[in-house]
């Protein structure tokens, strides 16, 4: 019930502010930033939906040609490699930390 005032109270309050300022740019901005959160929003429950879709056709095809092993495999393999990419990336950055740490070094 408080909730149900408080937010009455707001809305009399944008109401009365634009009977004094009129609903111009702010109100058109308003309605811009609204409906693009609403479309964004949509845009994500597609996506969302056809990620499902695509994953339930993924499994469809797998089962069907009796794939999953290999599937299971090759997610195992992109993983270890993922991993091993990840590792090999962050050696030339400790490098480079150390060898900066030795600039500054040397600059004292």
């Amino acid at each position: 019930m408080a909730n149900l005032k408080r937010l009455t109270r707001r809305v009399e309050e944008m109401e009365n502010w634009i009977d004094e300022n009129g609903d111009g740019d702010t109100m058109a901005n308003m309605h811009y930033l609204i409906r693009s959160v609403r479309q964004a929003g949509d845009m994500l429950q597609n996506e969302q939906r056809n990620t499902q879709n695509l994953r339930g056709l993924l499994f469809g095809f797998l089962k069907e040609k009796n794939m999953e092993k290999e599937w299971d495999e090759f997610l195992k393999e992109t993983e270890e490699n993922a991993v091993q990419e990840q590792q090999a990336e962050k050696i030339p950055v400790q490098e480079q930390t150390e060898d900066s740490e030795e600039v500054i070094e040397e600059e004292e």
